[in-house]
């Protein structure tokens, strides 16, 4: 290639080129002549730059705009606040005030042996741990026209030993109103297999085999007849149910009285879902309690006698000999509004029936318009009484 049709450069574009870029004018694309000018170096180096694309032209700096004078406000003075005046009087000293609870409530004028709280948790073997039961059980229900509580509790004595609850309680539900009914089941050990003091090991003293059996055992009995006993309860049939409650009592009794509990109590309560049933069936076998309150009475329903009225009053005949009960008990209750009715276990039966006070604690406390709950429940079956720590389960049923 050669140089022909580029025009010579002149000594002044030579001596530029090799000023800035130290080679030969004559090897470099065509450029603008560049003067001496009165030119900044700045302004010189922005023209270059742009003629060679390496930066873009430098922006134009914005003019300032002038700000305003700032207007004088005119100072506020302030106020000075008023300090809080300090009163100079000692303040006098109220001392602590000590918040008395509501202790476990007792009747009589000696208090009970035993602490009304739980002491020792009962001794138990690897093996037998399917067997244990909680210290308290508590249970209920609403229905149209009907309340049930339900409460199991160790006793004081068995509480101080160390002794597990003997008593065992069950609430179901079979079917569905109006055929439906609900089944209260609560069973004892016999006293003497309850009495620490007739040195029974370990084994013996293990409840939940026997006597939770049994009330399971009866239970499955009555699911299995349920039709059967709805319709005997809507007829009022009581020769019929008498019968047929008895022959169950005597299936699941019987393997009860074979064990080491030595026969125990089983009780049922047996209640209608059907809002036209007129009555209610309680039967059991073995030591129990049956009592009706109405109207501030107390009564004893298996026997048919009255116990003493509501304030504790005695009942004309109160001093008749109770009977002896019969190995089967059985009533038919009529479902009257007001009324409540009590199903107890003999740790609890007792109490109820030999102590006045005890109903008259009851009974001013179930005589209010609405049922108590199911924690005050609890805490009512708990009132106790000198002579009187072992184990109580209550199944309580109000009507209206």
């Amino acid at each position: 290639m050669t140089d022909q049709g580029v025009p010579a450069p002149s000594d002044s574009a030579d001596a530029w080129w090799s000023r800035v870029y130290e080679g030969p004018a004559g090897r470099l694309p065509d450029t603008p002549g560049a003067g001496g000018g009165d030119e900044s170096v700045d302004e010189w180096f922005d023209s270059i730059a742009a003629v060679m694309g390496l930066v873009t032209p430098r922006r134009q700096e914005p003019v300032p705009v002038p700000v305003p004078a700032p207007v004088a406000v005119a100072p506020v003075p302030e106020v000075a606040q008023a300090l809080p005046k300090v009163s100079l009087v000692k303040p006098t000293r109220v001392p602590p005030q000590r918040v008395e609870v509501e202790p476990t409530p007792h009747v009589g004028t000696r208090p009970p042996t035993y602490s009304p709280e739980p002491t020792l948790l009962p001794a138990a073997r690897p093996e037998r741990l399917a067997a244990l039961v909680p210290d308290t059980a508590l249970d209920g229900a609403q229905y149209p026209g009907l309340t049930l509580r339900a409460a199991s509790v160790r006793g004081d004595s068995a509480r101080y030993r160390g002794e597990p609850r003997t008593d065992a309680l069950l609430l179901t539900r079979f079917g569905e109103a109006p055929d439906g009914l609900l089944l209260a089941v609560l069973g004892s050990r016999a006293r003497a297999a309850n009495d620490p003091r007739a040195g029974h090991t370990l084994p013996d003293l293990v409840p939940g085999d026997a006597i939770g059996k049994a009330c399971v055992q009866l239970a499955e009995a009555i699911g299995r007849s349920r039709a059967e006993l709805s319709a005997d309860l809507r007829a009022g049939a009581r020769d019929r149910l008498r019968y047929g409650l008895q022959r169950l009592t005597a299936g699941a009794g019987a393997a009860l009285r074979a064990s080491a509990a030595g026969g125990g109590s089983l009780h049922c309560l047996l209640i209608p879902l059907d809002p036209e049933a007129t009555h209610r069936a309680a039967f059991g076998t073995g030591p129990g309690g049956l009592y009706l309150l109405r109207s501030g009475h107390w009564i004893d329903a298996y026997a048919a006698r009255m116990l003493y009225q509501g304030d504790g009053a005695e009942a004309e005949d109160a001093g008749t000999e109770p009977r002896e009960p019969r190995p089967f008990r059985f009533r038919m209750v009529p479902a009257t509004a007001g009324d409540i009715l009590l199903l107890a276990s003999p740790g609890f039966a007792e109490p109820v029936a030999e102590e006045a006070a005890v109903g008259h604690f009851l009974a001013t406390h179930w005589s209010n318009p609405h049922p108590p709950g199911t924690v005050d429940f609890l805490r009512q079956v708990q009132v106790r009484a000198k002579g009187h720590a072992d184990d109580r389960t209550a199944i309580a049923l109000w009507t209206g």
